[in-house]
């Protein structure tokens, strides 16, 4: 999927210039990674919470990879068998936020 059409489906979506911003850093994150290849139809929001929603089914450590986007945060979910991992990351400096939610989710694909 091309990454500008991703970026369009992450602007319909974004609540707020910071949310979009966030979710548009971590596109570029994960750019070249195994999670790059996401696709457009696995970026929703959440109607409950307004977080833009990144979604990945994996064969990895972890079956699914969840990312909310928050304007504040980022939180990740890891679910296996009848596990679920949730970490939430300050967005707050972005870029060592990034490297971390990042980290999270290649380590739950490995």
């Amino acid at each position: 999927m091309s990454k500008e059409l991703l970026e369009r489906r992450v602007e319909e979506l974004a609540g707020d210039a910071v949310q979009r911003g966030n979710a548009i850093a971590l596109l570029s994150a994960l750019e070249g990674t195994a999670l790059g290849a996401i696709e457009s139809e696995d970026i929703s929001l959440n109607p409950y919470t307004k977080a833009i929603c990144f979604d990945w089914q994996v064969s990895g450590e972890w079956d699914s990879l969840e990312v909310e986007i928050y304007s504040d945060r980022f939180e990740t979910y890891l679910s296996r068998d009848q596990e679920l991992r949730i970490n939430h990351w300050p967005s707050e400096p972005r870029s060592a936020a990034l490297e971390k939610v990042v980290g999270e989710l290649l380590k739950g694909n490995a």
